[in-house]
């Protein structure tokens, strides 16, 4: 069936069809801008939680209220919270002239320090899962004076558990003797027992015989590399507690420079088997290296190796009362 239209509608359906054809022809000969919808600027995030505006010098920006600075480096991963080095899921970047952060950060990083997160444990009754490493025929890493790590870190976990239950805590280790436990074991574990906190306790070793201080590790968010750079951004079971992890991170690892003097080397994050998996709250530790002379002398000594379960305990019973007043 012919059909006619009159000439108005016919030049207005034209003129409609070149206006659209023209933007298609544009838009491809335009530069396609960043989209920041997953980034938000350092001076709004102050401002959501009542901070002044951010002073800027060089890529240092600052935001200090009357209790918290923070102090972020700009075009790194970098964060000084209250003194204490956090390494971020994603670099400080401008965005639009405004240095920013990823709104994955904003939420799950800071978010949970400048307030108590609703997923921290409730008030009540609470497990602890201390994770010797290694173990066995897996002795972990080893010092020049033949120090093994699987037994410093034994020795630690011990005491930490006596710290805890002093103090009423339900504790548990993955290993009580010199036996080996896969790492798929050592989750399992803490799921069937119905651990509420999970801590793997470790001490490093690094080709660079200078390398020292304490370190303590939380899981990547999904879509973020880990703090060495590592292609898996995936997701996993252990990024349910995204927030709770970043609490335990911060209150353990504070907590355990305060009770012994070394080289804050921050909170970072790696997708390590037991923090992928873990079925609650989860950090590792690492206390100190042993491919470092002096901090191997260290470890030999029962005040050291007491002084990083003081801060483990002391962290973990920081985090339980934060979870305590979390509304």
């Amino acid at each position: 069936m012919n059909r006619t239209f009159p000439l108005p509608v016919l030049v207005w359906t034209l003129a409609v069809a070149y206006a659209l054809l023209g933007d298609t022809v544009h838009a491809a000969r335009r530069p396609v801008m960043p989209d920041s919808s997953g980034h938000e600027s350092l001076a709004s995030l102050g401002a959501r939680y009542g901070f002044p505006i951010p002073s800027v010098s060089n890529k240092t920006i600052t935001l200090k209220s009357k209790y918290t600075t923070m102090v972020f480096s700009g075009d790194r991963r970098k964060l000084l919270f209250n003194g204490t080095l956090i390494w971020l899921n994603g670099p400080v970047v401008k965005q639009r002239g405004k240095w920013s952060i990823a709104k994955a950060d904003a939420v799950k990083t800071i978010g949970p320090l400048l307030r108590s997160a609703k997923n921290l444990p409730p008030a009540g009754s609470c497990m602890v899962m201390l994770d010797p490493g290694h173990g066995g025929n897996d002795a972990g890493a080893m010092g020049r004076r033949k120090v093994y790590e699987k037994k410093v870190v034994l020795d630690i976990s011990s005491r930490v558990r006596s710290k805890l239950e002093a103090s009423g805590v339900v504790v548990k280790l993955t290993r009580e003797d010199d036996s080996y436990l896969s790492l798929s074991a050592r989750s399992a574990i803490a799921k069937q027992s119905g651990a509420d906190i999970f801590v793997s306790v470790h001490v490093n070793s690094a080709h660079n015989s200078s390398a020292a201080g304490i370190e303590t590790y939380v899981l990547p968010f999904a879509g973020f590399p880990s703090t060495a750079g590592n292609n898996d951004s995936r997701a996993y079971s252990g990024n349910k507690h995204d927030e709770a992890n970043m609490l335990l991170a911060y209150s353990v690892h504070k907590e355990m420079l305060s009770h012994e003097k070394s080289e804050d080397r921050g909170i970072r994050r790696a997708r390590f088997d037991v923090l992928r998996d873990a079925p609650c709250p989860a950090i590792l530790v690492e206390c100190g290296f042993v491919s470092n002379k002096r901090e191997e002398e260290k470890m030999l000594k029962a005040e050291y190796r007491d002084n990083m379960a003081e801060g483990i305990a002391r962290g973990i019973l920081a985090y339980r009362h934060r979870g305590k007043t979390a509304k």
